[in-house]
């Protein structure tokens, strides 16, 4: 039996790549927009909030961003 993968294989895994790197983009950006309410904000509470939501958005973006590196590499085996 073969290791290697199917082209249907290589192509899911292609999809999911660009699915993840997508993603990442997103986590990305709300955490640049938790960043500037942080900033703007008044209340001291809300600004350690959305310091807290920037942090979990990039630790979801880097989560994203492995997972489509792996993806990625799968794409081309």
């Amino acid at each position: 039996m073969s290791d290697d993968k199917s082209v249907g294989e290589r192509l899911g895994d292609a999809v999911d790549a660009v699915k993840h790197k997508a993603n990442e983009g997103a986590d990305r950006a709300r955490a640049e927009e938790h960043d500037y309410r942080a900033e703007t904000s008044d209340n001291p509470l809300e600004r350690a909030v959305e310091k807290g939501k920037g942090l979990v958005d990039r630790g979801k973006a880097e989560m994203h961003e492995a997972a489509s590196e792996r993806n990625a590499k799968e794409s081309t085996r």
